[in-house]
């Protein structure tokens, strides 16, 4: 990636893209999703599928309505549970995939990058070296990148490998015994981290159609966080739990337009303003009846 962005440098990017293609299972899928980062040669979407390392797939930026082959070079595991993190390398564009405004002008090799520590999973060796093709997130335990083995003699799949932390210092006996005579308590309830379990901090633009009094209005506005399954949005209108609606998201003016449907889960109020939160779920397949 010589002279060229790399995805670690790129800013962030949401465009929804269509991605076709086989996954590890060897079951064909077609999906709409969306781009996490984007530059002229690389570009990294969110699956729901766990895809092969060197795999091809199809994908078309649905704003252009052009696409292209790309290779699988890296995965990693997602917020999501079941969801992943896809790094992909352009093979075969089929015309300009990205314009202008989708390739904002980051700096090119701003610096040199951490070293990450990876373990070849064939013969085991370890390497320190620089990942330019993958966003920093994406390096965490479950990440594997296809790149060259110097002892194996062949592209091989290699894993993120994890330094151990040092030791805690040990504690003395005092400490041992207050923490044996006042033990912390117990949770009544769901934590907050269980309750954000899944959930990606992503503001995107959404927008929300709903059927009242056989009328149609439509609801604009940003999430707070989305999930492989779902969203978390501001909103100033009230919605009733149970309500099917239509959802365009990522939502942009100018862009494609694929509206699926969404229930609604729960709404939150906040305190001391009239805005309010609202959480809603995906639908596949026929909308089941209210």
């Amino acid at each position: 990636m010589e002279g060229r962005t790399s995805i670690a440098a790129a800013p962030e990017l949401n465009a929804t893209v269509r991605v076709r293609g086989m996954s590890q299972a060897h079951r064909f899928f077609d999906v709409q999703t969306f781009t996490s980062r984007v530059t002229e040669d690389y570009i990294v979407v969110l699956l729901g599928e766990s895809v092969e390392l060197d795999a091809e797939l199809h994908v078309t930026n649905l704003r252009s309505q052009i696409g292209g082959t790309y290779r699988t070079a890296w995965t990693s595991p997602y917020f999501d549970e079941g969801t992943y993190r896809v790094g992909l390398e352009l093979l075969d564009p089929e015309g300009e995939i990205w314009g202008v405004e989708e390739l904002p002008g980051a700096a090119e090799d701003a610096g040199p990058l951490p070293p990450t520590l990876l373990a070849c999973r064939r013969c085991s060796g370890k390497v320190s070296a620089e990942v330019p093709e993958a966003e920093p997130g994406a390096l965490i335990a479950g990440f594997l990148i296809s790149r060259h083995c110097d002892t194996c003699k062949a592209t091989t799949a290699w894993a993120f490998c994890a330094e151990e932390a040092p030791s805690p210092p040990a504690e003395s006996e005092a400490t041992e015994v207050a923490h044996e005579a006042a033990p912390a308590p117990r949770p009544t309830g769901p934590t907050r981290e269980n309750r954000e379990k899944g959930r990606a901090p992503i503001k995107l633009g959404i927008k929300i159609t709903r059927s009242k009094y056989g009328m149609a209005t439509h609801d604009v506005g940003e999430t707070i966080n989305v999930s492989r399954s779902g969203a978390y949005f501001a909103t100033s209108h009230s919605y009733e739990p149970g309500e099917i609606v239509e959802v365009i998201l990522p939502y942009q003016p100018d862009g494609l337009q694929i509206p699926v449907k969404a229930r609604v889960i729960r709404q939150d109020d906040v305190p001391g303003t009239y805005q309010k939160r609202v959480a809603i779920h995906l639908l596949v397949g026929p909308v089941p009846a209210p």
